[in-house]
C-alpha cells in the first residue's frame, strides 16, 4: 500500500519535470528568448549583442544580413586559402578552415556552396589545380606525379580526375598545348 502511495505521489512530479524540459527544448529549437534573459544574435564569424532590444538591425547593416555574412565568409576563405596555402595538406578538412576563422564548420560549407556552387573537395581541387598550373609553368619537367603529390593530391586517378573537371584537359593535353603555345611564342 505504501509503495503504490509512493508511485502515486511521484507521477505528478515526474509529469512536471517532463512538461518544463520540453518546453525548454522547444525554445532551445525555435530561438525564442528564455525570460529574463536577452536575445542574442549570432553571425558566423563574430556574436554580436544589440542593447536595445527593441533594435532588431544596425542602420549600415544590409536587410539580409545571411546573404551578407556568407559572402563576407567566403570572401575570407578565399583570402585563407590564397595566403596561407592550406589546400597543399593532403589532410585538410573542413573543420581546418573553420578553426582558421573561428567559426562553424557548417556555416563554411553553405557558404562555398552558396557562394561558389561547389562542395568543399572541388573547391579545394580548384585551389590545387591552379596551383599546378603555376608549378608547371615554372618547371615544365617535372614528372606528373611528382606534381600531383607537390599540390595535395594523394593519387593521380583523383588528380587526372580534377585537372579534366577543371581545365577541360587531361594533364597530359594540357602539357602538350601549354608547350606548343609556348614553343609558338618564343619563335615569334
Amino acid at each position: 500500500m505504501v509503495i503504490l502511495f509512493l508511485i502515486l505521489g511521484y507521477i505528478p512530479l515526474i509529469g512536471i519535470v517532463f512538461f518544463l524540459l520540453r518546453r525548454h527544448s522547444k525554445r532551445k529549437r525555435t530561438g525564442a528568448a528564455m525570460p529574463g534573459m536577452p536575445q542574442k544574435v549570432i553571425y558566423p564569424l563574430m556574436e554580436q549583442q544589440y542593447a536595445d532590444e527593441g533594435k532588431d538591425l544596425l542602420e549600415d547593416e544590409p536587410l539580409d544580413s545571411k546573404t551578407y555574412d556568407m559572402e563576407n565568409l567566403k570572401n575570407k576563405i578565399c583570402e585563407l586559402l590564397d595566403r596561407e596555402k592550406l589546400y597543399l595538406n593532403p589532410e585538410i578538412r573542413v573543420s581546418d578552415i573553420s578553426d582558421r576563422l573561428f567559426t562553424n564548420k557548417n556555416y563554411v560549407a553553405q557558404a562555398i556552396k552558396s557562394r561558389m556552387g561547389k562542395n568543399f573537395c572541388q573547391l579545394i581541387h580548384y585551389y590545387r589545380i591552379k596551383e599546378a598550373i603555376r608549378v608547371y609553368a615554372l618547371n615544365p619537367d617535372i614528372q606528373m606525379n611528382e606534381l600531383a603529390h607537390r599540390v595535395g593530391f594523394n593519387s593521380m586517378t583523383t588528380f587526372n580526375g580534377a585537372f579534366s573537371r577543371n581545365t577541360g584537359y587531361t594533364p597530359a593535353e594540357w602539357c602538350k598545348e601549354y608547350r606548343r603555345k609556348n614553343m609558338d611564342d618564343y619563335d615569334s
